[in-house]
């Protein structure tokens, strides 16, 4: 039986991997500063598919929680198959606005957070050539204005994630990135923003994906088992994407014209 550890595993799109690994008869690890609903919802994948899924209590930025989260999963299961480092948080806000302690707060968890888990958990992979899959957004490759922190932090995930790719080839240990854009979630819950509306926004965008965390689900598995590297899951803003890449000066255009509109509306300004 395959073994996972998934970070923030009891709520979000993190509980949505628990369970659609916990149904492909994968043993689930989920750690999550949320020890009550963890610990009930490890249970109940436990039952339902009669898997050993447990729950850990982790601050992904407390690194003897690391420590002591490794030696639990080698000495329970003997290995690990795949590490999926989902915990991650998000803020808003003018670079000027945002508060500095917002802008490390970001930082800590969304990176340092998942260098953590690579560094503690890179050797168990190395042994089971298993899965690394880091969840970043389409936020570390597009990067819309008032949202310095959130992007900064998620480009890094994709820079990290990119540099294992090679690092960890020799070891045939497959690593993916997760880059997906709106979708149903709890993420606004604990968003740190210096205005109510970029809050209001996300949630506003967020009610009205068509990509559900199920489905993201469903494409981690499938495209991580194939050693897939990038994993795209909302087909406008990988095209968004690839205008980018392929057609920078109007991308650029766009994105600044965007910018201008937003900030008029929120001023009451004609753009």
């Amino acid at each position: 039986m395959k073994k996972v550890l998934i970070t923030g595993g009891a709520s979000g799109l993190g509980l949505a991997l628990a369970k659609y690994y916990a149904a492909q008869n994968w043993s689930v690890c989920i750690a999550d500063i949320q020890d009550e609903v963890g610990k009930k919802i490890a249970e109940q994948l436990s039952q339902e598919h009669n898997t050993d899924c447990f729950f850990e209590h982790l601050d992904v930025t407390d690194e003897s929680q690391w420590a002591s989260l490794q030696n639990t999963v080698a000495s329970r299961w003997q290995g690990l198959d795949a590490l999926i480092n989902n915990a991650g948080v998000a803020s808003s806000g003018d670079i000027d606005a945002i508060e500095l302690k917002d802008f490390k707060w970001t930082m800590d968890i969304n990176v340092m957070g998942v260098v953590n888990g690579c560094h503690y958990f890179t050797p168990l992979l190395k042994k089971s050539q298993g899965n690394l899959i880091n969840v970043a957004s389409m936020a570390g490759l597009l990067h819309m204005s008032g949202m310095s922190a959130y992007n900064t932090s998620k480009a890094a995930v994709v820079a990290l994630s990119e540099t294992l790719y090679s690092e960890l080839a020799p070891y045939d240990v497959k690593v993916s990135v997760l880059c997906p854009a709106f979708f149903k979630t709890n993420l606004t819950d604990t968003m740190r923003s210096t205005n109510a509306s970029g809050t209001i926004v996300a949630s506003k965008l967020m009610a009205k994906s068509a990509v559900s965390a199920d489905d993201i689900a469903k494409k981690v598995y499938d495209d991580s088992s194939r050693g897939r590297f990038m994993i795209l899951t909302h087909k406008t803003e990988k095209n968004f994407w690839l205008l980018k890449r392929f057609m920078p000066g109007l991308y650029f255009r766009i994105i600044k014209n965007t910018a201008k509109k937003f900030n008029a509306k929120m001023s009451g300004k004609p753009a």
